[in-house]
């Protein structure tokens, strides 16, 4: 009887026949924020300087939706994570300054688990406290943060991780040995249009600005080093997207 399985590290374990390695498709998403995070050279003003900072993703405790399980804030955004979606609120600043109202941007996995296990990763020495009116008995406290969010099984054989800095919102698939990256598919609610540009992006259009996913990275584990693999997202509806990776 043979046994095929994929070590915490990603890297794959020996059968007595073969070996088969984990795909991990990283999915890079670069969030044009009310800031100048994409600002080229060292960072010289306090805001571009936040923006390279990491995100951080609280639990939640109360703060917020009991369906939320996680959040990340920062100016202009606040990121949502519930066990079905990823839910982007942004708010485009106006010409005086003032926050307009939020646009919602929700990205939903097609045909995916509906209850996957959601936990934090790379626990941070940060708390938050939300000292909110005048009752402590409404108060939240030492909530815990993390620098990364992890979606167990997604899809059968097929781990979610978030992560990212202020400045750009990550996501790896982590698809195990013997998966079809094709059964991934996500959907956009909110988008007015989804296009893919001469660089492989998928840039989103919505009422409150454009967003771009970056052209996926995929990647191999191979004796410890990464083999690049050929990827690309097709669009198979209107606001639906999926993956095609090479052999």
């Amino acid at each position: 009887c043979q046994r095929r399985r994929s070590h915490p590290s990603g890297h794959a374990v020996r059968t007595l026949a073969h070996r088969r390695l984990p795909v991990v498709l990283a999915l890079l998403a670069a969030m044009l924020l009310p800031w100048p995070a994409h600002a080229q050279g060292p960072a010289k003003h306090p805001a571009a300087a936040y923006g390279q900072l990491p995100l951080i993703f609280e639990a939640t405790t109360g703060q917020t939706d009991p369906a939320v399980k996680f959040l990340s804030r920062g100016p202009g955004y606040t990121l949502f994570l519930t066990p079905t979606e990823a839910v982007l609120a942004l708010a485009k600043p106006s010409a005086d300054g003032s926050a307009s109202e939020a646009t919602v941007l929700r990205m939903k996995l097609v045909g995916a688990n509906s209850a996957p296990r959601v936990s934090g990763v790379e626990a941070l020495p940060g708390k938050v406290n939300y000292f909110i009116g005048n009752d402590p008995a409404q108060w939240r406290t030492n909530i815990p943060t993390y620098a990364k969010v992890k979606y167990e099984s997604v899809y059968p054989g097929v781990d979610l991780v978030y992560y990212g800095s202020q400045g750009r919102l990550e996501y790896d698939f982590v698809v195990a040995p013997g998966t079809d990256p094709k059964s991934i598919a996500l959907t956009f609610e909110g988008a007015d249009k989804l296009r893919l540009d001469a660089q492989g992006d998928l840039v989103i259009q919505t009422a409150g600005g454009e967003l771009r996913l970056r052209k996926p990275l995929v990647y191999q584990e191979v004796d410890g080093a990464r083999k690049p693999i050929a990827g690309d997202y097709i669009l198979k509806s209107q606001n639906q997207v999926g993956f095609q990776v090479a052999a």
